[in-house]
């Protein structure tokens, strides 16, 4: 695929899994509220802590760690949009 459909492809996944990802979290608040609450924090912690297991060990250049950040800076924002519906 060209870079112009890569990125594409890549906005739209995101898109996609953003909004499946922000409703599973509102059903899941709506039948359990505590318990939805523990996994959708369980999962943003295990986000950070694979993001920065990348930085150290593959993202050491620090322009590297400046891109992962940029990457990771949405979805890390959808983590927490999800906790707080």
């Amino acid at each position: 695929m060209t870079p112009i459909a890569d990125d594409t492809a890549a906005t739209l996944t995101f898109g996609l899994l953003r909004d499946a990802y922000l409703d599973l979290a509102q059903t899941l608040l709506r039948i359990e509220q505590g318990s939805a609450r523990d996994l959708l924090q369980a999962i943003e912690k295990r986000a950070a802590l694979r993001l920065s297991a990348l930085e150290d060990e593959i993202f050491t250049d620090p322009l590297e760690q400046t891109a992962l950040a940029m990457a990771a800076s949405p979805v890390l924002a959808v983590l927490r949009e999800a906790q707080a519906a």
